[in-house]
C-alpha cells in the first residue's frame, strides 16, 4: 500500500510540474503567432516559474513524506522538476537573446555591405578565425574575418548587450538552482518550508543532504540552454575577437557572485566553459598580431635597400598603442556595466593577467625585432636614429598606462633606457662627424690627462704642448661668422635624419648642441687653466651665443 501510494504521489507531482510548464509554453506559442510583444512572453514565462514554485510550496509536506519514506525520491523528483524548469529557462534564454543577436547580425550585415572600418583595430588575419558552435567548443571554418566598425557606439553597445543577457538570465538560473536545492535536498526539512515561503534575497549557508545529487540535478536544469548565448558570442566575435575581453570580465563578475555556493557549482562550470573560449579567442587575437612581427617577408620588404635609412616607425610599434587602447576601452566598459556592489582585484585577475601578459609578450617581440633589424645596418647613426624614433614612440604612447598596467612598466623602463643609450651614441657620433671632431678629441685626451697631472705641468707633456693646442684648435675659425656654417652643417644633418618627426628633431638638436656648447665651455676652461701663458684668440662667448641661437 505504501509503495502504491508513493508511486501515485510521485506521478501526481510530476504531472503537476509538466502541466504547469505545458500551459505556459502553449501561451508563448500563441503569443508568438499573434505577434504579442516581448514583455508579454517574458511575463508568461516568469508567471509559469512562479506557479512551479507555488506548486512545490503547496505540496512541500507531501514532498517531505516521500523523501522520509525513500531518500532516493529526492533526486528522482528533483530531476523531473529540473527537466520542466529547463524547458522554461530555455524559452526564457531564447527570448532574452533574440534582440541582442538581431542587433549583432544587423551590425555584421552593415559592415559586410560597406560599413566604415578602422584599420588600426581590425583583425590581422583575413581568414580562418575561430568560431563557437552551440555547445561551446571552438572550431575552424573558412570565413573572412569581419572588421571593427569605426564607431564608438557598437563598441559600447556589445558589452552592454552581453551584460543585459547575463543580468536577465543569471539571477533566474541562480534562483531556480537554489529553490530546487532547498526544496529537494535540504537536510533540515522543517526549515525548508520556511525558506521557500520567505525566499530571501541572500540565503544562509544550507546543509545539503546529497551534494552529488544536486550537481546532477542542476546539470539537467541547465541542459542545452547555452545555445543562444553561444550564438550571441559567435556573432560578436565575428565582429571583433577583442570582445572576448569584456565577455571574460562580465563572466568573472558572475562567477565571483556565485562563489562558495554548492548549488551553483554546475552553473559556475558552465560559465567557466564560456570563459575558456574567451581566453582562447583573445590568445588567438594577440597571436595573429605577433605572427606579423615574425613574418620574414615583412623584414625583407623593410630591408630592401640594405639600409634602415628610409624606415621610420615600424608597423608593429604603431599597432601596439591601438591594440592597447582598443582592449582597455572594452575592458573598462565591461567593468562599468558589470555593476558589482564592491570591486575586488581578484574578480578580474584572470583577464587582467591575460591582457598584461599579452602586452608584455608583444613588447618583448617588437623590441627584439627592432634590434634584429638595426643589427644589419652598417651605419651606426641610422641604426640609433631608428632606435630613438621607435622607442620614443613606444614610451610616449604607452606611458599613460603604467599605473593601470604595472607589468608593462618593466618594458617602458627598458625602452626608456635603450632610447637614452641610443641618444648618447647618436650625439657622440654626430660630434665625431662634425668639423670640430679634432678639437673635441684633443679635449677628451686633455680631460683624461688632468686626472693625473696638475694644470701647470700639462703644457710640458708629450702631445699637449702649446703647439699641439694650436694645431688642435686650428679647425675652429677665429671669426664667429665663419664658425656658423660649420654648426649649420651639424643642424642640417640632424634635420635630415629626423625629418619625419619635428618634435624629435628639436629634442636631438638641443641634445647635440648642448654637448657642443659643453665641450667649448670645457675647452675654454681647460685652456685658461693649463695654458695661461698662451692665448687662442677664440671668441668663446660669441661662439656660445651663436650655438644657443642655432639650437632653437
Amino acid at each position: 500500500l505504501k509503495n502504491t501510494w508513493m508511486s501515485r504521489a510521485k506521478t501526481f507531482l510530476i504531472s503537476l510540474f509538466a502541466e504547469t510548464v505545458d500551459r505556459a509554453l502553449a501561451k508563448t506559442e500563441m503569443n508568438r503567432t499573434q505577434s504579442f510583444v516581448f514583455r508579454a512572453v517574458k511575463e508568461t514565462v516568469n508567471q509559469a516559474t512562479l506557479e512551479l514554485h507555488e506548486t512545490c510550496k503547496s505540496y512541500i509536506g507531501l514532498i517531505d513524506v516521500l523523501i522520509m519514506f525513500d531518500p532516493s525520491m529526492a533526486e528522482s523528483l528533483a530531476q523531473h522538476y529540473a527537466l520542466n524548469v529547463n524547458r522554461l529557462i530555455d524559452r526564457y534564454v531564447k527570448l532574452i537573446c533574440a534582440r541582442p543577436i538581431r542587433v549583432l547580425q544587423h551590425l555584421t550585415s552593415s559592415l559586410t555591405n560597406g560599413g566604415a572600418v578602422d584599420e588600426g583595430e581590425k583583425s590581422p588575419e583575413a581568414e580562418g578565425g575561430a568560431a563557437l558552435n552551440r555547445k561551446g567548443s571552438v572550431k575552424r571554418r573558412g570565413r573572412e574575418k569581419s572588421k571593427v566598425l569605426d564607431l564608438e557606439k557598437p563598441n559600447e553597445e556589445i558589452p552592454e548587450l552581453f551584460a543585459h543577457i547575463l543580468d536577465q538570465v543569471m539571477p533566474k538560473i541562480c534562483k531556480d538552482c537554489t529553490f530546487c536545492g532547498i526544496c529537494f535536498f535540504s537536510r533540515d526539512r522543517e526549515d525548508a518550508g520556511t525558506w521557500l515561503e520567505e525566499e530571501p534575497e541572500v540565503y544562509k549557508p544550507i546543509d545539503w543532504s546529497d551534494k552529488d545529487a544536486i550537481k546532477s540535478t542542476i546539470k539537467v536544469l541547465l541542459k542545452d540552454i547555452s545555445g543562444d548565448i553561444f550564438a550571441f558570442i559567435n556573432e560578436a566575435l565575428n565582429l571583433d575577437d577583442a570582445f572576448s575581453i569584456p565577455f571574460m570580465k562580465l563572466i568573472s563578475s558572475w562567477i565571483y557572485r556565485m562563489k562558495d555556493r554548492e548549488e551553483y557549482f554546475q552553473t559556475v562550470q558552465w560559465l567557466q566553459e564560456i570563459q575558456a573560449i574567451a581566453v582562447s579567442t583573445f590568445n588567438e587575437y594577440m597571436a595573429n598580431y605577433m605572427s606579423l612581427i615574425e613574418n620574414p617577408k615583412l623584414h625583407m620588404n623593410l630591408f630592401q635597400g640594405k639600409s634602415v635609412k628610409g624606415i621610420w616607425i615600424l608597423q608593429y610599434f604603431l599597432k601596439l598603442p591601438r591594440i592597447v587602447e582598443h582592449v582597455e576601452l572594452l575592458s573598462q566598459q565591461a567593468e562599468e556595466v558589470a555593476n558589482l556592489p564592491q570591486f575586488s582585484e581578484e574578480v578580474y585577475s584572470l583577464s587582467s593577467n591575460l591582457i598584461e601578459d599579452a602586452y608584455c609578450k608583444y613588447s618583448e617581440k617588437i623590441f627584439q625585432a627592432l634590434e634584429d633589424l638595426v643589427a644589419s645596418e652598417m651605419k651606426a647613426c641610422h641604426a640609433d636614429r631608428l632606435r630613438i624614433e621607435n622607442y620614443e614612440f613606444y614610451c610616449s604612447s604607452i606611458g599613460s598606462y603604467q599605473m593601470s598596467l604595472p607589468h608593462l612598466s618593466k618594458y617602458f623602463d627598458i625602452a626608456s633606457k635603450r632610447k637614452e643609450a641610443a641618444k648618447q651614441r647618436y650625439v657622440a657620433l654626430t660630434l665625431e662627424w662634425s668639423a670640430f671632431a679634432g678639437t673635441f678629441e684633443f679635449l677628451y685626451r686633455l680631460e683624461n690627462l688632468r686626472k693625473d697631472i696638475p694644470p701647470y705641468d700639462i703644457c710640458y707633456q708629450y702631445r699637449f704642448t702649446p703647439n699641439d693646442l694650436l694645431s688642435a684648435i686650428s679647425c675652429i675659425p677665429k671669426d664667429v661668422q665663419a664658425i656658423q656654417p660649420l654648426a649649420l652643417a651639424v643642424r642640417s644633418r640632424i634635420q635630415k635624419h629626423f625629418k619625419n618627426d619635428p618634435i624629435l628633431f628639436m629634442q636631438m638638436l638641443k641634445e647635440v648642441f648642448k654637448a657642443i656648447r659643453a665641450n667649448f665651455e670645457s675647452l675654454a676652461g681647460n685652456v685658461n687653466e693649463c695654458y695661461k701663458a698662451h692665448t687662442t684668440a677664440l671668441p668663446w662667448e660669441d661662439i656660445e651665443k651663436m650655438l644657443r641661437e642655432l639650437s632653437t
